[in-house]
């Protein structure tokens, strides 16, 4: 993983490669009508909600993956102060100020580079987390609708008994295509921020080991 990320936007191809995978995925689900039964089938629209929570933050994760991807490019301690683009070049610019020449100094820098990277997806976890309790709550909205079919039974007649089987296993469906599209983009979602909590804790290794070189020409 880090032979991939190291390399110049190592990190943004990687995501794309992800993004690509789960296009591919879509797409059989799509082509073998899974997809089509999914959002028919829970007529909640808590699925609908899910993916589109989702869709919007793997737009985000391609995004930080980007920018990180270029902080990674400008981890160069003899970038031009005066074209700084990236928290990297900030870092580094700063650290050559003889106010900072001290090991305090550099730590503060690179808690505040640490900060800065992660602060932004560090939202990402809170989306992972409602998208699992969007699946639950989905769960808790399919038995209502199952059970709630109990109220109208009057008569033990077969057609009844057949509406009956029909409104249950509408509600049942709810409450597992709701469940299975929270869990998966939930899990899913947070294993691409770990994917970019991981890539900023090597950012951070490689630039505490770019400091040491700069402290020791």
């Amino acid at each position: 993983m880090k032979l991939i990320i190291d390399k110049p936007f190592g990190l943004l191809l990687f995501c794309s490669g992800l993004l690509g995978i789960e296009l591919f995925i879509v797409y059989l689900l799509a082509d073998a009508g899974l997809l089509q039964v999914l959002l028919a089938e829970d007529y909640s629209f808590i699925s609908r909600v899910i993916l589109g929570i989702y869709l919007v933050a793997s737009l985000h994760v391609m995004l930080v993956s980007y920018y990180l991807s270029i902080e990674s490019n400008d981890l160069n301690a003899d970038t031009p102060t005066g074209k700084l683009r990236s928290n990297v070049q900030r870092y580094f610019s700063l650290l050559r100020q003889p106010s900072n020449e001290s090991d305090d100094s550099s730590e503060m820098l690179i808690e505040v580079l640490d900060g800065r990277c992660r602060g932004q997806f560090r939202f990402g976890y809170v989306v992972a987390d409602l998208m699992l309790k969007l699946g639950l709550l989905g769960t808790v909205i399919g038995f209502i609708f199952m059970l709630g079919s109990l109220v109208d039974l009057n008569s033990i007649d077969i057609n009844v008994m057949q509406k009956l089987l029909t409104q249950m296993s509408g509600g049942m469906k709810v409450a597992l295509f709701t469940t299975l599209t929270g869990m998966s983009c939930g899990v899913l979602l947070n294993i691409k921020y770990q994917m970019l909590d991981w890539s900023v804790d090597n950012l951070v290794d490689d630039v505490r080991e770019h400091t040491y070189q700069v402290r020791t020409r």
